[in-house]
């Protein structure tokens, strides 16, 4: 058994397999983590970047190494005393010929075996009991009459080719016998008709891309047309999609699973009691007991919200974690500040919920329209015979339900059984109620019974199965590249109404992740992070100084007139674009040969994400393409030479103190309860961007060299600029894990500092073993630079000391404090302090 302490989350890719995890494993156990978790290693759509798109649940990608590569690695990882932990998808699968699953119900229709595993509503309306297919290039009567739709015969069986994409036929609509096929072949593809006519035979009806968000008549992960949902609460599905995982679980080899976008499932909290049975069982069948394999589940809670009490798992992955120490770096009393500054810069006094609450009625009426068609269809099966009654239309029921969609503040209900699910509802009940007339309201009465009454669970799951991609893509994918008060809180997890939060609030959440979740994840940085964790610290810093950042912001756009080269880009835009260069400049001053590029590639996502003045489906190339060529003179041109200048200067009157922060915010990570999850190439300063950005090759051999770097505490606060301090820091508190895994996992936490304090000073305690953590909050003043040293306050002094003798884990000074403490001798200028007692006994006796 290898008990839980920490993991390193790897991205495995075609070009980043198992044998090269496999490399990294002496790395990784000498950094201290005990498991590393893997993203999906299920066979996924050929050249996945990411394993989301899995093809085939029961095998292992073969692009990553197969099953004997994995086998090499679980061995190896092993013999280093490393566990693994895997993540997995039960909510989709490619919806890809290259799918088996799939493959057969393209072919077979509602007979094939597999035609119920997917969400698909073969009687929506327009469907004609086929499958709707988006994805032709252009309309369907264009692409037979261009030719682009072509019967091929190369193989067992024909298929419809469509430019790359190969498609196949029912067994009905050709030619059996081989022999006979050429010149039907030939036919086929020489006469419109006749593809037509093959057409129609066919369990799938062929359209248009566009036609996805209107049409399409199978549930998909959020609005992505080519992941297609599985009903995972059959059992024969939940069977089929488990059983590798399972499998490896039973043999020995891996040790905890994470549950992709558990939100998607029709009974989240009944999928989890049923998995942990399994994982129990897989468990005990290799002389290991079930509470050894750990479950988490990627789940976004809203504010305020909570993991429901029933659910069998260890926690979340962390979302909640990062969403807290991030705003404990923001000063709160900025909010107002920050607030005028976006709205005269911005012109729009919208607040968050206005801009995500528009979103969600444009998502309604687009990408997710077909969605909210097939809850409709649940709401009038459900409530129809009421409204029946009460004269209430199908036009007034679908107000009623996009009012309350509107305004649902969590990701979705489950039971609607507690009083906090309650709440949610209410709340959503009231401003729905509010926002709509006297014809509209008994709708939403109606709806709201329907989804508490014992019977409406079908009406749950479905109101669920849309709430849930909705508020994901109004807020994460939308609203996060709308409203731009503070860029450092448009965080994935995060409620950007929220700018800051006292140290006194970070420990009161902490208290009660110990309290109901002990082995839940702790993140600072994920593959679907919006930016890295130091360019929201230093980010944060904004806060602290509104004023600087308004003076250094307005001579920058001067400089800009006067070259004649102002940033093309609406203002809202362009705010977000200097706050988006100020976070990510480099450390070191001059911007790297990529940076222009990558920054190039996060101002094409995000003006795309925003849907304002461009998007996905139409986009606008020539305002973009101008926006990058700005870029491209920023970084280069003679003419914004001083633009870039300041620039630089005003980053390096912020990286010190950021970086401060950075290593502020790693220590909470590793010292208060949970379980901290270090994502890959986070060891030195991170300030990537959004996917892909931060899945970019990670120079393992530069790590390993780092953390067998010996100079001294003090020194690396000098040389701070490559990193070497964070990697001490996670070093040595992991180090400290494993050698006091009781004391972090079952530490009593106390919190010690002032809550009006920027400081937070606390304590864990557990058999007579204290450990005392403090962390301090920077700003330009407190932190000026060049090096991360601080100014000690002599007259500063901490009480309610534990009067231990103690060591300092980072600078290994040893000290008796007797009740008190000065910053300087709790501190000695770092950033950061880290205490661990030196006996064992409680009464501080050796």
């Amino acid at each position: 058994m290898i008990a839980l302490r920490a993991t390193a989350r790897l991205q495995l890719h075609v070009g980043f397999g198992f044998d090269a995890a496999a490399a990294q494993v002496e790395y990784f156990a000498t950094l201290g983590v005990s498991h590393l978790y893997l993203s999906p290693i299920a066979a996924a759509t050929p050249g996945s970047t990411h394993g989301y798109d899995g093809i085939d649940p029961t095998r292992i990608n073969p692009e990553l190494g197969g099953e004997e590569g994995f086998l090499r690695l679980a061995r190896r990882a092993r013999s280093a005393g490393l566990g693994l932990i895997l993540d997995i998808v039960p909510n989709h699968l490619a919806a890809s010929p290259e799918n088996p699953w799939w493959s057969d119900v393209l072919m077979h229709g509602p007979q094939s075996r597999y035609a119920t595993w997917f969400d698909i509503d073969w009687g929506a309306v327009g469907a004609a009991q086929r499958l709707w297919l988006p994805v032709l290039d252009r309309p369907l009567q264009d692409a037979v009459k261009a030719g682009v739709l072509q019967v091929e015969d190369s193989g067992d069986q024909p298929v419809l080719r469509h430019h790359d994409l190969r498609i196949p036929l029912s067994p009905r609509s050709y030619p059996l016998q081989r022999s006979a096929r050429q010149g039907w072949v030939e036919r086929c593809n020489r006469s419109v008709e006749r593809m037509h006519m093959l057409l129609q035979r066919q369990h799938y009806h062929l359209a248009w891309w566009r036609t996805g968000g209107d049409q399409v008549n199978y549930r998909r992960f959020f609005d992505i047309t080519s992941l297609a949902a599985l009903r995972v609460e059959r059992e024969d599905v939940f069977d089929a999609v488990h059983s590798l995982p399972l499998r490896l679980v039973r043999e020995g080899w891996v040790d905890g699973l994470r549950i992709d976008h558990v939100d998607g499932l029709a009974d989240p909290g009944g999928y989890l009691e049923r998995l942990r049975a399994h994982l129990d069982a897989a468990a005990e069948a290799c002389g290991r007991r079930g509470a050894d394999i750990t479950l988490h589940v990627e789940k976004i809670l809203a504010e305020g919200e909570a993991l429901p009490v029933g659910w069998a798992c260890d926690g979340t992955t962390g979302y909640d974690f990062m969403d807290q120490a991030g705003a404990w770096l923001h000063e709160k009393e900025s909010t107002h500040a920050l607030s005028e500054q976006w709205q005269a810069r911005s012109g729009d006094t919208c607040s968050f919920d206005d801009v995500q609450q528009a979103a969600r009625d444009a998502l309604l009426d687009g990408s997710l329209h077909a969605d909210l068609q097939r809850l409709l269809v649940c709401v009038q099966q459900t409530v129809g015979e009421a409204a029946g009654r009460g004269d209430v239309s199908d036009a007034m029921l679908r107000r009623a339900t996009c009012a309350l969609l509107r305004h649902y503040p969590v990701y979705r209900p489950y039971t609607l059984r507690t009083q906090a699910e309650r709440n949610a509802l209410a709340k959503a009940e009231a401003a729905a109620l509010h926002e709509l007339d006297a014809a509209g309201r008994p709708g939403v009465s109606l709806l709201v019974s329907a989804l508490q009454a014992p019977e409406g669970h079908e009406l749950r799951v479905r109101f669920g199965q849309l709430s849930a991609p909705l508020n994901a893509k109004a807020v994460e994918d939308t609203g996060f590249y709308r409203y731009y008060r503070a860029l450092s809180r448009n965080e994935v997890g995060s409620d950007p109404k929220r700018v800051g939060l006292d140290g006194d609030a970070l420990i009161e959440f902490a208290r009660a992740r110990a309290r109901q979740h002990p082995r839940a994840m702790l993140a600072l940085a994920t593959h679907d992070h919006k930016r890295g964790p130091e360019a929201r610290a230093r980010l944060a810093l904004i806060s602290s100084d509104v004023g600087a950042w308004q003076s250094a912001l307005a001579g920058w756009e001067q400089q800009c007139a006067a070259a004649a080269m102002p940033m093309p880009l609406p203002a809202a835009e362009s705010y977000a674009l200097w706050q988006a260069l100020v976070g990510a400049w480099p450390m070191h001053g001059a911007p790297a040969a990529d940076f222009p590029q990558r920054m190039a590639q996060w101002l094409r996502k995000a003006l795309r994400e925003g849907k304002r003045i461009s998007n996905w489906l139409d986009p606008e190339l020539a305002v973009e393409d101008a926006a990058q060529q700005w870029l491209q003179a920023l970084m280069h041109s003679s003419e914004l030479q001083g633009v870039r200048d300041g620039v630089a200067h005003f980053v390096q009157t912020l990286e010190a103190a950021g970086a401060s922060n950075g290593l502020a915010q790693l220590c909470l990570q590793l010292c208060l309860p949970g379980i901290p999850d270090i994502y890959q190439g986070t060891e030195f300063w991170d300030l990537s961007l959004v996917d892909p950005d931060n899945r970019r090759t990670v120079d393992f051999a530069r790590r390993a060299q780092a953390l067998a770097d010996d100079r001294s505490w003090a020194k690396l606060l000098q040389d701070w600029h490559e990193g070497a301090p964070k990697m001490r820091l996670l070093a040595r508190l992991l180090q400290l894990r494993r050698e006091h895994p009781a004391l972090f996992l079952d530490g009593e936490l106390q919190a010690l500092s002032d809550p009006a304090s920027a400081d937070l000073v606390f304590v864990r305690e557990h058999a007579g073993q204290v450990l005392l953590v403090a962390a301090r909050r920077a700003t330009v003043r407190r932190c000026p630079g060049p090096a991360l040293a601080w100014k000690e306050d002599a007259g500063q002094q901490l009480n309610a000391v534990p009067q231990r003798m103690m060591r300092n884990v980072l600078d290994d000074r040893t000290e008796v404090f007797k009740g008190s403490a000065s910053d300087a001798l709790l501190f000695a200028g770092s950033p950061v302090a880290v205490w661990i007692s030196q006996e064992s006994g409680a009464d501080g006796q050796q």
